[in-house]
């Protein structure tokens, strides 16, 4: 779902554009997300020296630039190709894909209720760009908790409900991961069997298969935990870190938690 968006990009901004125009060195895009033109130098298309142009950029083409100036008063919109790492365009491109599968919801939606699309979008982007940046990311939330769909006041509660519906039959979690290192020791001469112990305990308290406790070196571990959202994945950490805690605490073992950056 590309929406236009209103005013000029702002400067370092990662945009989607199409290839209008070659002229000489110099080439013409259209920012599609703002329906205005940029100019991308041939300096500013790709490291070293260019023998072909059109090996890069061709009319019609859709590349990712970034924005470099903004001269709202001259109309201009300075664009860069090669500085946008591999990264950043998957990134991008990524966001992309995520949007365009927005849209198919919204005409999976708008189709049930007998509507249009656009009418359905005029309805419901206000709220959601007060709180998210993509379609996607509101769809998604409303897909981990479906009374975020309460953010619509302007749809009906059979409107609501047909969303919800077809959300959660389109939209499956994206699996994280979320990662802590910690630090447990012991003086005591058992301390190895006191340490693999206690980690034992923790680790059996979450009866949850998507979790594992890995040695780094000595005295140095990782919990890994795997879920379908952050926040439960959080409270999972906190239930093995509160436990590990008791242990340690029980048991005299020197325990310090490290978050990994």
């Amino acid at each position: 779902m590309l929406y236009i968006k209103d005013g000029y990009p702002e400067i370092n901004e990662i945009v989607l554009c199409t290839v209008r125009k070659i002229y000489g060195n110099t080439t013409f895009v259209t920012l599609n997300e703002y329906e205005k033109e940029g100019v991308l130098t041939i300096s500013e298309i790709a490291p070293g020296r260019i023998r072909n142009l059109r090996e890069h950029v061709s009319e019609g083409r859709e590349i990712i630039c970034k924005v470099l100036r903004v001269d709202e008063r001259g109309r201009r919109i300075d664009v860069s190709l090669r500085r946008v790492p591999v990264p950043v365009m998957r990134d991008k491109l990524e966001k992309l894909k995520k949007e365009e599968f927005s849209d198919k919801v919204y005409m999976d939606v708008a189709k049930k209720l007998s509507t249009t699309k656009d009418d359905l979008f005029d309805r419901t982007f206000e709220p959601i760009f007060e709180e998210y940046e993509t379609v996607f990311e509101a769809l998604y939330d409303i897909m981990i908790d479906n009374k975020r769909v309460s953010m619509f006041n302007e749809l009906k509660d059979n409107e609501k409900e047909e969303l919800i519906k077809i959300i959660n039959a389109k939209i499956k979690p994206e699996e994280v991961t979320f990662k802590e290192n910690f630090n447990l020791t012991s003086d005591a001469k058992n301390g190895v069997v006191l340490i693999k112990d206690a980690i034992s305990k923790a680790f059996n308290i979450l009866n949850y298969d998507k979790v594992d406790v890995v040695y780094l070196a000595a005295g140095k571990f990782q919990i890994i935990i795997k879920h379908d959202d952050m926040k439960s994945a959080d409270m999972l950490f906190k239930k093995f870190k509160e436990t590990l805690e008791v242990e340690a605490k029980t048991n005299k073992l020197n325990l310090v938690f490290k978050s990994k950056k």
